[in-house]
This record gives C-alpha cells, sequence and structure tokens, in this order.
C-alpha cells in the first residue's frame, strides 16, 4: 500500500499541522508514502519544528494567491476552478507514475484547494480518496462572502470519501450529524518521551509567577488575552508576568491591545518547547469568545493541546462553553476551565489555581494521563497506518 499525501502544509515547513504530519509519518516505511504540496520547500530550514522526511516530496505547479482571505470575484472563480483542475491532473500524474493505491487529502486553512483538488485527481487516477480534516473543510472558508463555496464542496466530497480522519469527538459528531458518515478520530499526536526528563519546577510563588502561552496568536485569541491582563489587574499581584512565546510581531500584539505585565519571546522550535513549557506556573489555553468563524471555535482542536498536558503543569483554559476545548478540559478535569467571557471569572479561576495546592497536583496529574490515554504519537501513528494498511519502521 502506498499512499500520496496532499497538504500544502508539511515537514519541515514550521507549522502545526506539518508537525503532526512529521509525527504521524516519520516511522512508517518511506516506500509507503509520498508527499505532494504547492510549497516550495528550498529554503526551509531542516532544523526548524520538523524534520524534511525520508520519502518523496512533490511540487505542484500552482497559481494560488490566497482565495480564502477576500471576497471573490467572477475572475478569481474562474482562475481558482483552472487551478484545482491544473493540480488534480498534476496529482493524477505523480499517483500513477509512484504507482500510489490511494489519495489521502488534508485540510489546511492556508490552501483551500488541497482538498478538491486531490478528490478530483483520485477520480482522474482511479484510487480511493481518504480525507484527514485538521478542520473540517467548510469552516476554512472564513470570509463570509466565500463561505458558501466551502459548504457547496464539503458535502459532495465527504459523502464520497473511502475513509475520513477527525482530529476529535466534536468533528466526529458534526459530520455524523450532518452527512452521516462516519470518521476515525486520530488526535493530534505529542511526542511524550520530550517531556518525560524534565525535572519539575518549584512550586509556585516568590518574585515571579510565570503565566506561560506558547504558539501562534490572532483574531481567534486576542479577547481571551485582553480579558486575561484585565484578570490579572482585578487580582493586584504584580509577581504575576505573562510570558508570550510567538511568531507574532509586538507591534501587532499591542495594536490588538495586548499588553500588561507580559514578557515577549521570540518564537522557538518545537524542541526548545517541551522545557517552557514544564517550567511554567501556569499554562494559558485560550479562545476568543467573538469571532467571525464561531463554527471553528467549536470544533478547533490546537496541536498545543497534547503539549500541555504532556507537561504536566497546571492549565488554565479560557474558552467558549460549547467549544471541543471547554468541552474535553471540563469533562476529565485536566485543566481549569473557564468559559465565561468575564474578566471577573477569569480572575477567580486563576486565583483557584494559584491558592490550592491540591486543586494544582489533580489537575497536573490528570493531565499527564489525559496525554497519555489520547494525544500519545505511538497510539496516533499506530491508528494511522492500521487505516492504510501500512507497516510502521521498527
Amino acid at each position: 500500500m502506498k499512499i500520496a499525501v496532499v497538504s500544502h502544509l508539511v515537514p519541515p515547513w514550521p507549522s502545526g499541522q506539518a508537525m503532526m504530519l512529521h509525527r504521524l509519518l516519520r516511522n512508517l516505511n518511506p516506500a509507503n508514502y509520498c508527499l505532494i504540496t504547492s510549497q516550495d520547500l528550498s529554503s526551509i530550514d531542516n532544523t526548524s519544528d520538523s524534520r524534511r522526511l525520508p520519502a518523496e516530496y512533490f511540487q505542484l505547479s500552482s497559481k494560488f494567491d490566497g482565495w480564502e482571505f477576500r471576497p471573490l470575484s467572477w475572475r478569481d472563480g474562474i482562475n481558482m476552478t483552472v487551478d484545482m483542475i491544473s493540480r488534480a491532473r498534476q496529482i493524477a500524474g505523480i499517483v500513477r507514475r509512484e504507482r500510489c493505491d490511494a489519495v489521502l487529502s488534508c485540510s489546511s486553512g492556508n490552501d483551500l484547494l488541497d482538498v478538491p483538488s486531490g478528490f478530483l485527481g483520485s477520480w482522474l487516477a482511479g484510487v480511493p480518496f481518504h480525507l484527514y480534516l485538521f478542520d473540517t473543510y467548510a469552516h476554512m472558508w472564513t470570509v463570509p462572502n466565500t463561505r458558501w463555496v466551502g459548504r457547496l464542496l464539503e458535502p459532495f466530497i465527504v459523502k464520497r470519501a473511502d475513509s475520513i480522519i477527525g482530529t476529535n469527538e466534536f468533528v466526529r459528531d458534526l459530520l455524523r450529524k450532518r452527512y452521516g458518515v462516519e470518521s476515525r478520530v486520530i488526535h493530534n499526536p505529542c511526542d511524550l518521551s520530550a517531556y518525560e526528563n524534565i525535572p519539575d519546577p518549584p512550586e509556585a510563588g516568590g518574585s515571579e509567577i510565570k503565566i506561560v502561552y506558547t504558539g501562534a496568536i490572532y483574531d481567534a485569541h486576542y479577547e481571551a488575552f485582553k480579558n486575561l491582563f484585565a484578570a490579572i489587574g482585578l487580582l493586584g499581584r504584580p509577581e504575576l508576568k505573562v510570558h508570550l512565546y510567538t511568531a507574532v510581531p509586538i507591534s501587532l500584539l499591542e495594536e490588538h491591545d495586548i499588553r500588561g505585565p507580559v514578557v515577549y519571546h521570540e518564537h522557538e522550535t518545537a524542541f526548545a518547547v517541551p522545557g517552557i513549557q514544564r517550567a511554567a506556573d501556569v499554562l494559558f489555553l485560550p479562545f476568543a469568545f467573538n469571532t467571525p468563524y464561531p463554527e471553528l471555535i467549536k470544533i478547533s482542536s490546537p496541536s498545543k493541546i497534547g503539549e500541555f498536558l504532556a507537561a504536566r503543569r497546571p492549565i488554565l483554559v479560557h474558552a467558549p462553553p460549547d467549544s471541543f476545548l471547554a468541552n474535553y478540559f471540563r469533562e476529565h478535569e485536566c485543566g481549569l476551565v473557564v468559559d465565561e467571557n468575564d474578566p471577573r471569572a477569569l480572575a477567580s479561576g486563576l486565583e483557584r489555581i494559584l491558592s490550592d495546592q491540591d486543586l494544582r497536583q489533580r489537575l497536573s496529574r490528570n493531565a499527564g494521563e489525559r496525554a497519555r490515554v489520547d494525544f500519545s504519537v505511538e497510539a496516533a501513528r499506530s491508528s494511522f497506518a492500521e487505516l492504510f494498511g501500512l507497516d510502521l519502521e521498527t
């Protein structure tokens, strides 16, 4: 069995999705898969967030020009259709030359043509089509004037896929309810071994208490961060400091009122992040309550969930009550959930974590257990390999 993996974001591209693919594929026999992308990887550092995989890579020729970031004109619609067909023909050609037995298209908010191009390419090549939904395809069309495109294409493709992978149970349930199809849940995997030999930090207290966030910050987070700084102000505790490890420019964060007792750090590679997360007194895991895409927030499963759980530190979750994020942490009691859009409620939750040692220990213990049960890279890789009948290298 050999599969053609179609994804805009592939290793070693510095992104969460590329990192997830790296973790899933790195112990598979490279003869069992190839990677197809429209990205030019020639200038990407192989020591960034994920390594280049040993399988064959193929770059698609594309005129893609950010269709998802603006309303479509009639000319854009024509160009997008031409681009999709061109890519599909290229994918079909690669599938035939490499003697692939199936196509696996990965949804990505960075490129909205991978899914339909992969679907059409599999049809042209006469092989089964499989779909990996890092987010549901319709929800990635975040511009209201173009969202109808995703809603038009998603049911046609989803109902005809030979199998579907989703990143959480909310995605599975949504697909079942909306389209009557079943899907396999593979939570975004985490390499738990990276966290095993890092010693516990001292108990919170002293001259500084570190609230840590690692990763991208954008309009899915701004409101929650503003609530956090307001909550810290309400507590009146000068020892509380928010440490942000992100590639987002400081000027952009300040433009969105993310300012206060904050220490800015440059983006760190995935290999440095475990030590940073383990050194936190509190890990902050936010989603905004008011965004242009509430349905996407509801089903999203950030790649950092497994990492935060594996760090075995107290996690403060601030997210809408109907989101997967809030529900997962509430159900398993592996983080303290504040699901009200209210700085006072967030301040109360933060104070509970800081003042209750038993609570901190219980949250940390449960977090480690959930990381092992749901986010182990070994379990995810085995599930992925079993689905496609692939061999794991020893």
